[in-house]
C-alpha cells in the first residue's frame, strides 16, 4: 500500500495523485518526490487563478492562505528572519488565533515558538538554520541530523504535541515531523503527514513547504534540492465531477504552454 508519484514540479506531482485519489477515494503511503519544488514552471500564475477559483468556489481557502499557515512566506519575503521570528509570532499570529479560538493554531507558530519544561521559550526554525550553519560551515558536514519533528527536547520542534493534540481525534494538526537534509551541496526536505487532504489542503501544503525549504536554503547559503511529502494517509472526498474537471483544466493548460514552448524554440532554430 505504497503509491509514489514522482514529478518535476509541485503542481504535475499534485495532479497525478489527485487524479488516483478521485479513484480509490483514499490509500495509504501516498508518496510525492518532487525535484523542482521552488516553481510551478510558466502555468504557475494561472494555475494559480484555477486551483484558487476551484477552491473559494467549494468555500475553502485559496492556496496562499493554506501555504501561510505553514510558513510566513509574506513576512519573510518583506522583512526577512525578522518578520519570520519576531513580527509573525508576537505581532500577526495572535490575530488569527483570536479570530480561531478554539483551533490548535498554525504549523508556522509551532516553527517559531515552543516552551521549554522550565517555562522560557525558544525558536526551533531558528536553532535549526543556526546548527545547519555551524555544520555546512565545519568540515565533514553531517547530512541529516536536522530534524523538525514531534520529539520533546531541545533540538526537536513538535508539530504534533503530544500534549496539546492527544484528544483531537478531527481537525488537529496533520503535519507531524519535517526532516531537513545537506545532500551532495543542497537543501533537501522530507515532510510526513498523519493525514491530508488532497482535495483542499495538499496543493497549498506544498507551496508552504516549498517556501520553507527556499527559507532555509537561502539562510544557510545553499541551493534548495528536493521535496519529498510522505502521507500515511491520503483522501479525497467530495464529488469528482469539479475536481476533474479542474484536473483535466490544468492538464490542457500544461500541454498548451508545453505546445507554445516547442513552437518558440522551433522558430529560432
Amino acid at each position: 500500500m505504497t503509491k509514489l508519484f514522482d514529478a518535476p514540479t509541485r503542481i504535475e506531482a499534485w495532479l497525478d495523485a489527485a487524479e488516483y485519489l478521485l479513484e480509490v477515494r483514499t490509500d495509504l503511503n501516498v508518496i510525492l518526490s518532487i525535484s523542482s519544488p521552488s516553481s510551478d514552471g510558466p502555468m504557475s500564475r494561472e494555475s494559480t487563478a484555477r486551483v484558487d477559483e476551484f477552491l473559494t468556489g467549494e468555500g475553502e481557502y485559496p492556496l496562499y492562505t493554506v501555504a501561510e499557515t505553514i510558513f510566513p512566506g509574506w513576512e519573510y519575503r518583506r522583512r526577512g528572519l525578522d518578520g519570520v521570528f519576531t513580527i509573525y509570532p508576537e505581532e500577526e499570529y495572535p490575530k488569527f488565533i483570536k479570530r480561531n479560538p478554539n483551533g490548535w493554531g498554525t504549523y508556522a507558530y509551532r516553527l517559531v515558538r515552543r516552551t521549554r519544561a522550565d517555562g522560557t521559550t525558544m525558536n526551533p526554525l531558528e536553532h535549526l538554520i543556526s546548527k545547519m550553519r555551524t555544520e555546512i560551515a565545519a568540515r565533514g558536514t553531517k547530512k541529516s541530523c536536522y530534524e523538525v519533528g514531534i520529539a520533546e527536547g531541545e533540538y526537536d520542534v513538535p508539530l504534533y504535541n503530544t500534549v496539546d493534540d492527544n484528544s483531537r481525534h478531527m481537525g488537529g494538526p496533520c503535519l507531524s515531523h519535517l526532516s531537513f537534509k545537506v545532500y551532495e551541496g543542497h537543501i533537501h526536505l522530507t515532510a510526513f503527514y498523519r493525514s491530508h487532504c488532497y482535495r483542499y489542503k495538499a496543493l497549498g501544503n506544498l507551496l508552504g513547504l516549498a517556501r520553507l525549504q527556499a527559507c532555509v536554503a537561502q539562510e544557510v547559503g545553499q541551493p534548495m534540492g528536493s521535496l519529498v511529502v510522505h502521507s500515511s494517509y491520503a483522501f479525497m472526498t467530495g464529488a469528482k465531477g469539479r475536481a476533474m474537471d479542474l484536473i483535466n483544466g490544468l492538464r490542457r493548460m500544461r500541454a498548451d504552454m508545453e505546445e507554445q514552448q516547442d513552437g518558440l524554440a522551433e522558430q529560432v532554430r
